[in-house]
Order: C-alpha cells, then sequence, then structure tokens
C-alpha cells in the first residue's frame, strides 16, 4: 500500500521571514545607487570634452553600464514579483522606468554626436568599435527597460477618462434637462402646468381660477341686488394689487367737450297725443267738385 502524500506546508521558512522586512529598503538603495551612477556620469559629459575618445567613452559608459540595466530591474523584481507585492511597489516601478528613460536618451545622444566625430576625423576603426560597443550597451538597456514599462502600463498607468460625446438637442452639462414636448418644466415658486402647458386644477398664488378668465368678474349670485358687487366666495384670493412702476390712468385731454346731457329723464313721463282724426277746415277742403252751371261767384 501507499501512503496517501502530505499537503505541501504553507508556512513561511525563518529566513524570508527575516528578510522580507528589507525588501522596500533593498528597492530604493538599488535605485539609489543607479541614480547616482547616472549623476556621476552627467557631470562627467558637462566637464569633459567629446571629441577625446577616453573620455567619451567613459561618459556613454555611465548611461549604458551594467550597473545602469541591472539594478532598476532587480528594484522592480523585489517589489512587484515577490508575495507579498510592496505597498510603493508603483512608486519603485515610475522611479526604475525614468531612470531607463535617462540613461536611453543620454545615451544615445553621446554615441550618436561620437560616432560623427570619429566619422570626421577619419578614424574609421575607433568609430566601428565604438559603434559595436554602444549599440550592445543601447540593446541592453531597451531588453530591461521594456518588461519595466509592460508593468508599469499594465499595473499601474490609470488613464484619463474620454469626455462623452455630446447628443444632438441635449443641453450641455450643467443645464436642467427640459421635459420633452417642447412644455417648460415646473419652476421654483410657480405650480405645475397641467395638460397642453395650462396651470392645474390646485393652482398657486397669482393663477386665475378655473371659471374666472383674466379681467372677467365672476357672474352674480343669486339673491343679489342689481347694481353691488357680489360677496366673495370663501377662500377666494384677493384681487392683486398692481405692479410697482405701473402707469396712472391718462387723464382726459385739456378743452374736451363735456358728454351731452340726455333730452328727458328715463323716468319723465311724455304726454301722449290723441289718435283720432281732425275734421278739415272749409277753407283747407282744395278737393271738393266743381259745377259748371254755378256762377264763378
Amino acid at each position: 500500500m501507499t501512503s496517501p502524500v502530505e499537503p505541501a506546508s504553507t508556512e513561511t521558512t525563518p529566513a524570508r521571514q527575516l528578510t522580507r522586512p528589507l525588501r522596500e529598503p533593498a528597492a530604493f538603495v538599488l535605485l539609489g545607487a543607479n541614480a547616482l551612477l547616472l549623476f556621476a556620469g552627467l557631470l562627467r559629459l558637462m566637464t569633459s570634452p567629446i571629441s577625446e575618445a577616453g573620455y567619451a567613452g567613459n561618459a556613454a559608459a555611465a548611461f549604458t553600464s551594467i550597473e545602469a540595466v541591472v539594478l532598476p530591474l532587480l528594484a522592480v523584481l523585489l517589489a512587484t514579483h515577490l508575495h507579498p507585492v510592496l505597498p510603493r511597489a508603483k512608486l519603485i516601478t515610475q522611479v526604475a522606468l525614468g531612470q531607463y528613460a535617462f540613461s536611453a536618451f543620454f545615451g544615445a545622444l553621446i554615441f550618436v554626436i561620437w560616432s560623427v566625430d570619429r566619422l570626421v576625423s577619419a578614424e574609421l576603426l575607433d568609430a566601428f568599435l565604438g559603434f559595436l560597443s554602444q549599440l550592445a550597451g543601447l540593446g541592453l538597456l531597451l531588453l530591461a527597460g521594456f518588461p519595466v514599462y509592460r508593468i508599469w502600463r499594465q499595473l499601474y498607468y490609470v488613464p484619463k477618462p474620454k469626455p462623452q460625446p455630446g447628443v444632438y438637442g441635449a443641453p450641455p452639462p450643467g443645464w436642467p434637462v427640459s421635459p420633452p414636448g417642447g412644455q417648460p418644466g415646473s419652476q421654483p415658486g410657480w405650480p405645475a402646468p397641467g395638460p397642453g402647458g395650462w396651470p392645474g386644477p390646485n393652482q398657486g398664488a397669482g393663477w386665475p381660477g378655473p371659471s374666472q378668465g383674466d379681467g372677467w368678474p365672476a357672474p352674480p349670485q343669486s339673491g343679489a341686488v342689481y347694481g353691488q358687487s357680489a360677496a366673495p366666495h370663501a377662500g377666494a384670493f384677493p384681487p392683486a394689487a398692481p405692479h410697482a412702476g405701473a402707469f396712472p390712468p391718462a387723464a382726459p385731454h385739456a378743452g374736451a367737450s363735456p358728454p351731452a346731457q340726455p333730452s328727458a329723464e328715463p323716468t319723465q313721463a311724455i304726454p301722449r297725443q290723441s289718435v283720432e282724426p281732425q275734421t278739415p277746415s272749409h277753407d283747407e277742403d282744395r278737393t271738393r267738385p266743381i259745377n259748371p252751371s254755378d256762377s264763378p261767384d
């Protein structure tokens, strides 16, 4: 019979427990050492002429050396490839990527300038050997920097949100959205519109009632005396006061004639005339027949 395989122990070894707190300080020490080497190479480049092959080679070696290639890569591996990932792994990755970009820029710049100087001086063999050495250093630099760039791009790069394209007819951001149908929405202090854009049955102050038009009084109630205003309904709104700055009614023009008075009072009695025909007088009768036998007198 075969004995069952015992599961592997997941407990950490004592050595890992001792070295785990040193991961983050070690990563920052590696980045700091590489930064000091790059700074020294930059000072050497600024203080030495490029036409001298020895000084130019030393300045170029500071940007494409093995230290400039390996130290940032080790710092990133300590921060991201061991469990657990360090809390400041993003910062370590960004610093390492910046150091690779700095080394690649100045290494390529020195390589181009030094190669042109060697060709002008007709030192073909020296230019060819320097080209090979610088090309190898730049290749190693790109090989180590590419995985660091991939780690930063996939894990720690946060793209900026793109603005959404506007829709035709939609208001710009920050403006209130109008209701469909072109009807105005409810404004603060005003009642909500009813069907068709007219105020609803329960209007707020300033809206006329449903049975009362603008400028027309309510019809008199039964039992009211003619000439007297009807009593207001219970709960009716008082008449609106005139707006401030309203113009007063126009005064009558000077010299205008007063209105004509009526010829008779409405209650004045008018004498009745007789409707019986009157008998005409003898002189007024001009239509009597004339007899030819009568004398003219």
